[in-house]
């Protein structure tokens, strides 16, 4: 099976992004084996607050969900929306949401952002190479350089479960490797877990994952360049370590206007931590192949769930 990630730099402006996705999409060859796509977090609307409330849909319905819908069936694809604002039942609370569609375009699956991004951010310069010798303007533009602060409690609900959606082991290929041998995992079926960004922080929330049998970890992000920078690599291949699991990450990438700077460092990591394919500091997709005998193997040499004595489980609000 084809694992894909796509890595784009959003704004404000649904039509320009949607027509980004589509020119990638369409550089994508899924007519080769059957293929699991993954869009950024934010991937059609990266702004405000009120251009989020206002651009919300209902769960399944509206314009950007059509869309990919469409997407799904024209390439034949497993197609997941990294995240897009969807409406609750609270007046002006929306959650960050993302989407699932299988081949035929049905939404097999949602799963809403359970932890959100209330934190403060350390401040850095982004500069060109040619920039780098300035040492004495550099020191002066870090002195005026404030840590960004963000809130997304300010606009969002967060979610209460985790969620996966089965690939049927009759699409997904990989035909001479015995079902049976896969063990408790699961059948020949390919099982990917939901999570969005944030929630890379929390393994308990991977670990809950994997315990419901996943074996690829979606993860959809608008990781900060400073917290990227520092933390995004080493954070994504523990959980495909700890876990055993494929992680198919993409990131948002560069400048969105108002000192936001993503990281972009898109990857796509197997279940031994090691990185397959990755798209760096541009826009562009990355494109590996998910091995079941490696699965397998890995899973059979250190079988890390028949060992663990800790459970984890979400808690109540209260």
């Amino acid at each position: 099976m084809q694992l894909v990630a796509i890595q784009m730099t959003s704004g404000a402006d649904i039509d320009a992004n949607l027509a980004y996705v589509a020119s990638q999409l369409a550089r994508v060859n899924t007519a080769i084996e059957p293929t699991l796509i993954l869009l950024p977090e934010n991937f059609a609307l990266f702004s405000n607050r009120d251009d989020y409330v206002a651009h919300a849909e209902p769960l399944g319905q509206g314009r950007v969900q059509q869309q990919l819908a469409d997407w799904a069936i024209k390439y034949q694809c497993w197609l997941v929306a990294g995240s897009f604002p969807i409406l609750s039942d609270i007046e002006e609370r929306i959650y960050t949401t993302s989407l699932a569609f299988d081949p035929t375009g049905e939404l097999v699956q949602h799963y809403h952002k359970i932890h959100l991004f209330d934190a403060h951010v350390p401040a850095v310069s982004i500069v060109s190479n040619a920039e780098q010798g300035k040492a004495e303007c550099l020191k002066e533009l870090k002195k005026e350089l404030k840590p960004q602060t963000y809130k997304e409690s300010d606009s969002f609900i967060a979610g209460e479960q985790i969620a996966t959606f089965t690939i049927p082991a009759n699409t997904v290929g990989d035909s001479c490797v015995d079902n049976s041998a896969v063990g408790e995992r699961g059948s020949g079926d390919i099982t990917v877990g939901m999570a969005i960004c944030y929630d890379l922080r929390f393994p308990e929330l991977f670990r809950a994952l994997s315990a419901a049998n996943a074996d690829v970890l979606l993860l959809p992000a608008a990781f900060t360049h400073a917290t990227g920078q520092a933390h995004w690599l080493p954070l994504l291949q523990a959980r495909a370590i700890e876990n055993q699991c494929y992680v198919l990450a993409a990131n948002q990438v560069g400048d969105h206007g108002g000192n936001r700077h993503t990281w972009g460092h898109s990857v796509i990591l197997d279940p031994w931590g090691e990185s397959l394919a990755q798209q760096t500091s541009s826009c562009g997709i990355c494109c590996a192949r998910l091995d079941k005998h490696k699965l397998v193997q890995v899973r059979a040499d250190i079988p890390i769930l028949q060992h663990a004595r800790f459970t984890a489980s979400l808690k109540n609000k209260e």
